[in-house]
């Protein structure tokens, strides 16, 4: 199945297939969320089926939760079925244990505290992680996007990326290599009933510099105003280290924005407020120095 197929009708069709070979019921299941993936809450069992678009990221996501529950670190866990990684096609889909949301919000502090434990897991000498990518999908999208982003605009987005690249490949980092989340912020945690703060998304996991996980957080408050001082300070002496006073700042702040910017220029055409969006952080982008006044979608 292409992945140009990827809609609510065609990745059901692909849950059905896929939980024959799980033996799970797929009747009634819910689509809770469509996006880069499709996700369904089994409605005979509390499984969540994640739909993906890559084969290889869907092995590697469930090889990940593997290694983490090795290690008893609060993450997504995978499903007790006959089968939690099954391909169909270009396709491929997971089964997770169903976790039930508290309302008790994720504080900051939370947030670097697991940090700190995710990184402080010992390496694994059986699991060949990707090694990081700093911009992997600027391009593929930029190139999906086509002629609905003015020419001016995709130039400047690619040649943007070029620059980073290059300034990514000179940096020193502090914190050493190992395995990074790729994706760590707070909507990438879920805390269950129990009070357990989890983990989840495995997909972007990879080998690389932990300055990249750390670095989130920082953005979010120094770039976008997005985070108060107080929780930022909460966050840092959660987790041991401010990256604002780390040199190599500036550029990883850099590469999130233009990966926020180019993520969210493939909705162009959905919506005069997103199609508003796009123009603004574009834009923006052109000064290292003006104010970051960003909505979040």
């Amino acid at each position: 199945m292409e992945n140009a197929t990827f809609t609510p009708q065609t990745t059901r069709q692909v849950l059905e297939t896929a939980s024959e070979a799980a033996g799970v019921d797929p009747r009634g299941a819910e689509l809770v969320r469509m996006g880069e993936n499709a996700m369904f809450r089994l409605a005979a069992a509390p499984i969540i089926a994640r739909v993906g678009r890559s084969v290889p990221a869907g092995h590697k996501e469930t090889r990940i939760a593997s290694w983490l529950a090795s290690h008893q670190f609060p993450a997504i866990r995978l499903a007790p079925v006959d089968r939690e990684f099954v391909p169909v096609g270009d396709l491929v889909v997971t089964f997770w244990k169903f976790i039930e949301e508290s309302e008790q919000p994720i504080s900051s502090g939370e947030l670097g505290d697991v940090l700190r434990r995710l990184h402080s897991i010992p390496e694994p000498s059986d699991l060949s992680l990707p090694f990081f990518e700093p911009m992997p999908k600027v391009e593929s999208r930029l190139q999906n996007i086509g002629s609905a982003l003015p020419d001016d605009d995709r130039a400047f987005l690619s040649n943007r990326k070029k620059e980073l690249d290059e300034q990514f490949a000179d940096l020193t980092f502090e914190l050493g290599f190992g395995p990074v989340h790729g994706d760590y912020h707070k909507g990438n945690l879920m805390r269950d009933q129990n009070g357990t703060v989890r983990v989840i998304d495995l997909e972007d996991f990879c080998w690389g510099p932990r300055e990249w996980d750390v670095c989130v957080e920082a953005v979010r408050y120094q770039a976008l105003g997005w985070v108060s001082d107080e929780d930022y300070a909460a966050y840092t002496t959660s987790y041991g280290v401010d990256p604002l006073n780390w040199t190599g700042y500036p550029v990883i702040r850099a590469i999130r924005e233009l990966n926020m910017t180019t993520w969210l220029a493939q909705q162009i055409g959905q919506g005069s407020a997103i199609d508003a969006e796009i123009a603004k952080r574009i834009k923006d982008l052109h000064s290292t120095k003006s104010a970051r006044q960003w909505n979040t979608f």
